[in-house]
């Protein structure tokens, strides 16, 4: 089943680029994490410190990436009509996890325990293998799991699911970019806590095993052990449970009165489409993935670095990257309405609130939630050099996201593939949004830089209205540049998007 579906994948050249291009950078990644075992800790504690982060990384990135793709089996309601034991179907997919091929680099990247272990003899390194083969296990069956517990059908539910994976994500993004700082904070012992907390994690169990077998800890090295078995066994046991409830769930459809709202919004057509953008904002998984991704991304890289290596320069900024992020995400929105456009094109005169509705829900999302950000986190930062930047680039930035949201989405329109997720070429969009979004602030950006170069405190002030006019005026001029391409090329885009 697995080999179909890998072949069907390769059936395209753009599939066997693809894969080429993600078995290479995983090969990389995981030798890359094999050597993190390799030097010589000051101690044994921190060395399994590191290694649990690593691992842990690995992990949650595997689990998450099967809770928001689906994994890599058709879907579980096909097998609802075969006439086969529910434990019968339960222990047989469980070996068809198995055969996983991610499994085959967690387990090259999991050789970091090996590696860790060999400094302390060859019972040491046999600890850290047989701890690897039982993590990679472990792996193996929590994705299956997580893949039966994740809601398949309610829009709804799919959102709620959503927002918990997006969390994940983007604490693993967040771990794995600033995985250089962490570990040297785990080997200075600076963050004591996080320690503690790698150590509790199964993840960790591994390289507490090791960390005990070089200390000479029997105990402490036969009892990480063995609750990675219990666990392995407790998971193994519950699954057909997990499977079945899955399969034979309530597939009724439940009615909800909707109680009646105040409305917040003017009655006109731009307020109409505000108030729709902002449901879809609200409901939509691509959409508010990337929101939750924005926010935990944009507080994670600007904090990390606070709490391990004390420095607070990237605090002030932490609203500022997240306008960014939010802004990339919302790259192609009328791909991902797809050929609800055709209700805009059909009523005359639509397209110009349906540029400024769009850019009014992204600023109501975005806007308030910058803005407290960066006054709350510039303060605590006691960067007092910081409020000219961060009150001029603010405003540029948000302006330039507010503006580029409409007139990025209306080019090089993707549509959504079969299975409703972004298109291949996605990432590259999203790439080239934030580095246009950074662009719009560049006057801005120069009047500071010059003041910070003459050291005239004036000259950086004076920034702070140059990035309010440059915000005003990208908002405002790429949005009729959207509202005009949008009239021409609105018919052309419903066609590209019936035709895929």
């Amino acid at each position: 089943m697995r080999a179909a579906m890998a072949a069907h994948r390769r059936s395209t050249r753009f599939g066997v680029a693809s894969a080429i291009v993600l078995v290479a950078a995983g090969l990389l990644s995981a030798f890359s994490s094999l050597l993190v075992g390799v030097p010589a800790y000051p101690t044994a504690a921190s060395g399994a410190a590191v290694v649990s982060a690593v691992v842990t990384v690995w992990v949650v990135g595997r689990v998450a990436y099967a809770a928001f793709s689906g994994g890599s089996t058709p879907r579980l309601e096909l097998f609802r009509p075969l006439p086969i034991p529910r434990r019968t179907l339960a222990r047989g997919l469980l070996v068809t996890g198995l055969f996983d091929p991610a499994l085959v680099v967690m387990a090259i990247a999991f050789g970091a325990l090996v590696a860790l272990g060999a400094h302390g003899g060859v019972g040491p390194a046999l600890v850290g293998a047989l701890g690897a083969i039982l993590t990679v296990l472990l792996s193996s069956v929590l994705v299956s799991v997580v893949e039966a517990l994740m809601p398949p059908a309610s829009q709804q539910r799919r959102a709620m699911g959503t927002i918990v994976v997006a969390v994940v994500i983007s604490l693993v993004a967040v771990v794995g970019t600033l995985l250089p700082s962490v570990a040297a904070a785990l080997i200075a012992g600076t963050v004591p806590a996080l320690g503690l907390i790698l150590g509790i994690l199964p993840t960790g169990w591994a390289a507490d095993a090791v960390r005990a077998t070089t200390t000479g800890d029997l105990l402490g090295a036969v009892l990480p052990l063995a609750g990675s078995v219990l666990l392995l066994a407790a998971l193994t046991l519950v699954w057909p449970a997990v499977l079945s409830r899955r399969l034979d769930g309530d597939l009724a459809a439940t009615s909800r009165r909707r109680a009646t709202r105040r409305r917040l919004l003017p009655g006109t057509p731009v307020g109409g489409v505000v108030s729709k953008e902002l449901r879809m904002w609200a409901r939509d998984p691509l959409r508010l993935t990337f929101l939750v991704i924005a926010a935990i991304i944009g507080l994670g890289v600007c904090i990390v670095p606070e709490l391990s290596q004390g420095t607070g320069f990237l605090l002030p900024f932490a609203g500022i990257l997240s306008v960014v992020i939010a802004g990339a995400g919302g790259c192609n929105l009328y791909g991902s309405d797809g050929l609800a456009l055709r209700l805009t094109l059909m009523v005359p005169g639509a397209a110009r609130a349906d540029i400024r509705g769009r850019q009014g829900a992204f600023l109501l999302l975005v806007g308030p939630y910058a803005l407290i950000a960066t006054i709350v986190l510039t303060t605590l930062s006691a960067q007092g050099w910081a409020w000219p930047w961060v009150l001029a680039l603010l405003p540029a930035i948000v302006g330039g996201a507010t503006g580029l949201l409409p007139i990025a989405s209306l080019v090089a329109v993707l549509p959504l593939d079969a299975n409703g997720g972004p298109a291949p070429a996605w990432p590259v969009k999203v790439y080239a949004a934030m580095v246009l979004t950074l662009l719009t602030a560049a006057p801005t950006a120069a009047v500071l830089i010059a003041g910070a170069i003459t050291g005239s405190t004036a000259t950086q002030w004076a920034a702070v209205p140059v990035g309010v006019a440059s915000g005003l005026l990208a908002a405002g001029l790429l949005g009729r540049a959207a509202t005009i391409r949008l009239r021409r090329r609105g018919v052309a885009i419903v066609e590209q998007l019936s035709a895929a």
